[in-house]
């Protein structure tokens, strides 16, 4: 859904005098462009391809302009003609050209190229409908951008080398009859005073934005330049100074051309280039509906609109079925003119009506005038829309790798889009839209390769939650080098698996477990479970484990990787979460050490709470606390409950979990599990605050209870003892603090 200007989105109130004046700015900055276009389009046809390409682009900015206009929703929906399309346009009719069977002469082998190129504009059209409708339009933006870099450089060099020669003294003719590469090859010199006049429309064009963004600089440019070519002419009429257009017919719509094709027998020259004219129109389409959604993209981020690109790409097929059902040229959205109507105060559909009726006005009553201009400055006009549509990331990229520091995805990035520009310059369009298309699959496929593995660390900057006694953790400081812990992110397929794969057999040799934390990944597929199943066996024959973090048989991801794997391999290699897969792996370690913390008891004299008592102070604070035993599973104290005591564990274990669980479903995540001889509780009987978490037996526990009332009357009776408790206190806080410090700093190095 789009919000656009002309529904409130704009902050300055728009007129019909401003409507106006948008609209006439608009056809200002945008007719040396449409011209251009024109004569680039039929120039193969020589003296006589202005006579057919001007009347085209004037038709396509008027009908398909106004259809665009109506139709779409974007911010300001300026449709005309455009460099890339009409590129393949002019391939097309230089390919005509070249047929032996073709008469530029004879008006009836003109009716038959207007008819190929009017079926390659519906085709185009015909195309975008199919993407708008289907939705497949939206699969366009992910295409890589050094590939849309390439080919948007390719098609700007294409622009430059096919009309440059117009400032250096050649007709359009002499470039299209052999192409850019035969005029190269033939040519002799250059004419000075042309080469004057062509890049004083260039210098115009491009230095009058920096004096005052809001002068039609095309426009001025174009007169401009037109004046030095007649001013030089009538000084100096020996000077060679180029062509002018020449003799223009009125832009009226060409409603029958299509009808060669309807024939009782269509001419062979149709039949011969009709595949020609589709395989043009397909080209265009897929060109055209990836450039509108980046213009699109470029105006929703200048006017803070949000556009449905489906609308749009509808919108612009319908309007380039009508463009080429009436003899014009296929459009695009033009950004540039877009932005421009909108900084001139353009707000609604009646700018661009303005503009499109001015469009068919001059077609229709000005090509007297229009005839008059010099290719000369049409070709400068043509060099400054060439430059413009260069690419800024890729030049950017090229600056940055030319100067420095050079990062490691510069130099294949700046490889794929001077392919992709090779390609678009030397083999033409259809073979960069299938080199662009094979380079997007690679680059996705390599980017899915290489985004799999989010991290790579081992449990020493990734702990459990588990606090362990002091000479366990001890041991853990350096055991814990040998988990290898792998965060995953994206979709797990044959591709990405076989990262795992190639990771697992570079392991070091004393790694005791890989543990693979799914909680990032999108996607599990068939393949991708075979890869997992077959690292697994590898693993296991080498003596390393491998947990699967949140891929435990009643998770989502668990699910998904049980139909193609062996019955049980979930069930013995998921785990719920990464914190309980990093302590399951700790266990292990310290298992083979020769510790089994969770089956330990830890005499209550002995606890931490007791450190720095004598034995009778420790009898007597014994005889103050009262045992309870607990069952797996069972809740020792529940989230909010009154903080009155603290509680020391002497067998088994307990876990603090951040919530209280819902009826039927999994726990939350824990915030720590404490074992044998460790407290917990004393934060709230401190402060006198309440229960911040819920606390849960993991397997058959003993805890003994110290009520903060009980410590409160020992305090008259034996001060040194209750100051001795409130010392272990903190410092079983301060122990707790600074190993939560020292993960969280191994995590960050």
């Amino acid at each position: 859904m789009s919000t656009s200007p002309a529904r409130g989105a704009a902050s300055t109130p728009s007129n019909a005098w401003h409507e106006v004046q948008s609209g006439l700015a608009g056809t200002l900055i945008s007719l040396g462009p449409a011209l251009t276009m024109g004569l680039l389009a039929f120039a193969a046809l020589g003296p006589r391809g202005a006579a057919l390409g001007i009347p085209a682009a004037l038709v396509a900015s008027a009908v398909g302009g106004i259809v665009f206009a109506l139709l779409a929703r974007g911010p300001m929906a300026a449709g005309g003609p455009s460099t890339a399309p009409v590129l393949v346009v002019s391939a097309l009719v230089v390919k005509v050209a070249a047929d032996p069977s073709f008469d530029a002469s004879n008006p009836a082998a003109h009716a038959l190229l207007l008819a190929l190129v009017a079926t390659a504009v519906v085709v185009m059209g015909a195309l975008q409908v199919v993407l708008a409708l289907s939705g497949l339009v939206r699969f366009a933006k992910f295409v890589p951008q050094p590939v849309l870099a390439g080919f948007m450089n390719g098609v700007a060099l294409l622009a430059l080398l096919a009309l440059l020669p117009l400032l250096l003294g050649a007709s359009v003719s002499q470039v299209q009859a052999g192409g850019w590469r035969g005029w190269l090859q033939g040519q002799t010199g250059v004419q000075p005073a042309t080469l004057a006049v062509g890049l004083f429309t260039v210098l115009l064009i491009l230095g009058l934005p920096r004096l005052n963004p809001r002068l039609p600089a095309t426009l001025i440019g174009l007169l401009a330049g037109t004046a030095a070519y007649t001013g030089l002419q009538a000084l100096a009429p020996h000077v060679a100074l180029g062509p002018v257009v020449g003799a223009l017919p009125a832009a009226w719509p060409r409603l029958d051309v299509l009808a060669p094709w309807f024939s009782s027998a269509p001419a062979a020259l149709l039949q011969q280039h009709g595949g020609a004219a589709l395989t043009a129109g397909l080209v265009m389409g897929l060109i055209g509906t990836l450039e509108l959604l980046l213009s699109n993209l470029a105006l929703d981020q200048a006017c803070h609109t949000r556009t449905d690109p489906r609308r749009e790409a509808l919108a612009l097929g319908a309007a380039n079925i009508a463009s080429g059902l009436a003899g014009g040229l296929p459009l695009l959205l033009l950004r540039p003119r877009a932005l421009h109507m909108l900084r001139e105060g353009g707000r609604t559909r009646l700018a661009l009506l303005v503009c499109c009726v001015l469009f068919g006005l001059l077609g229709l009553f000005a090509m007297p005038l229009l005839a008059l201009l010099p290719q000369a400055v049409l070709g400068g006009v043509m060099v400054t829309i060439a430059w413009l549509m260069a690419d800024r990331w890729s030049l950017g990229l090229l600056r940055q790798w030319w100067r420095g520091p050079r990062t490691a995805g510069t130099a294949p990035a700046l490889a794929v889009a001077g392919l992709v520009c090779a390609t678009t310059v030397v083999l033409g369009f259809p073979a960069a839209v299938a080199a662009g298309a094979l380079l997007s699959v690679l680059l996705f496929i390599r980017s899915m390769d290489r985004s799999l593995v989010r991290s790579r660390c081992t449990a020493q900057a990734l702990p459990s939650r588990r606090i362990y006694a002091a000479t366990d953790e001890a041991r853990l400081q350096t055991l814990r080098q040998r988990i290898t812990v792998l965060e995953l992110e994206g979709a797990l397929f044959f591709g990405s698996a076989d990262r795992i794969a190639e990771i697992a057999d570079t392991l070091d040799a004393d790694c005791l477990t890989l543990v693979l934390d799914f909680r990032r990944v999108s996607v599990v597929d068939p393949s991708g479970a075979v890869v997992l199943q077959q690292v697994s066996r590898r693993l296991q024959d080498r003596g390393t484990r491998l947990l699967l973090a949140g891929a435990s048989p009643d998770s989502r991801h668990g699910r998904l990787l049980e139909p193609y794997t062996d019955p049980g391999f979930v069930a013995r290699h998921g785990v719920a979460d990464l914190d309980q897969a990093v302590e399951t792996a700790e266990l292990a370690l310290l298992a083979q050490a020769g510790s089994a913390p969770l089956s330990e008891t830890v005499p209550l004299a002995q606890a931490g709470l007791m450190d720095g008592l004598d034995a009778a102070q420790r009898a007597r604070l014994s005889a103050c606390m009262h045992g309870q035993r607990l069952a797996p599973g069972e809740v020792l104290f529940r989230l909010g409950d009154p903080g009155d005591r603290l509680y020391v564990i002497t067998s088994g274990a307990i876990s603090v979990y951040g919530a209280t669980a819902a009826a039927g479903g999994s726990r939350p995540q824990r915030f720590v599990s404490l074992s044998p001889g460790m407290m917990l509780g004393e934060t709230a009987m401190i402060d006198g605050g309440t229960r911040s978490g819920e606390a849960v037996a993991v397997g058959e526990t003993v805890v003994h209870a110290l009520e903060g009332s009980t410590l409160q009357a020992l305090r008259s009776t034996d001060p040194l003892l209750v100051a001795q408790v409130h010392r272990n206190i903190a410092l079983h806080l301060a122990q707790r603090l600074r190993a939560a410090s020292a993960a969280w700093r191994a995590s960050t190095s």
